[in-house]
This record gives C-alpha cells, structure tokens and sequence, in this order.
C-alpha cells in the first residue's frame, strides 16, 4: 500500500467520506488509532495518517 501524510487524520477522513471513498479502516477503529486505511478505485489501500499519529502508535499511546 502507500501512505499520505495529512496535517489531521479526522479531518482528511470526513472529506474522504463525504466523496464516498471507502473505507478498510476509520481512524477511530481498531487497537491503532488516529491510522486510517481507504481503498483507490481500483481497490489498493492508501493509509492516512498524520506525525503525530505515527508517533502515538509507535510509543504505544
């Protein structure tokens, strides 16, 4: 998959969802929080994530 950094996760997702992207994974979901997955038309995962959000996950936050 790829990623791409946002300055805020919720906020990118709202967009997302107001497109009608789908989703694999909504930032609130799950143990990794803050950490979306959507899927491109032709089905691969992007990520969505942000600085801080990378940093929460890996400091275990």
């Amino acid at each position: 998959h790829i990623g791409l950094c946002v300055p805020d996760v919720n906020a990118a997702c709202e967009r997302f969802e107001k497109l009608g992207v789908e989703f694999v994974k909504k930032p609130q979901d799950g143990k990794m929080k803050g950490i979306a997955f959507i899927k491109d038309p032709d089905g691969y995962w992007i990520e969505i994530f942000s600085k801080a959000s990378v940093a929460a996950v890996v400091l275990g936050q």
